[in-house]
């Protein structure tokens, strides 16, 4: 079975970083619950990254199990780029712009 390599950017590690840090800061833990669920997500992706339906721009998500948050991302030859990490209440629109 074929796996996928797993890229994150730069701007993507910082919106986990800062998703963890706001979920510790409403309860002790649950930062680290995000970042398992994060994790889940990469492991499904390292082996099926077509799973997922594209959503905008060649863009598909691959939605969080436990929060309103969904991985970001496109595939480029055998590796899945992880483009952002957002909540399923941000427009995607407009992060893209404000890079």
């Amino acid at each position: 079975m074929k796996h996928f390599t797993v890229v994150v950017t730069p701007r993507a590690i910082k919106e986990m970083q800062k998703t963890m840090e706001y979920y510790n800061g409403l309860q002790t833990g649950s930062g680290r619950r995000f970042h398992q669920d994060y994790k889940t997500q990469i492991t499904s992706l390292k082996h099926n990254p077509f799973a997922r339906a594209i959503r905008y721009a060649d863009i598909r998500f691959a939605v969080f199990d436990n929060f309103p948050y969904a991985i970001h991302y496109n595939i480029e030859d055998n590796q899945v780029i992880i483009l952002a990490v957002l909540s399923m209440f941000q427009n995607p629109e407009s992060f893209w712009i404000e890079a």
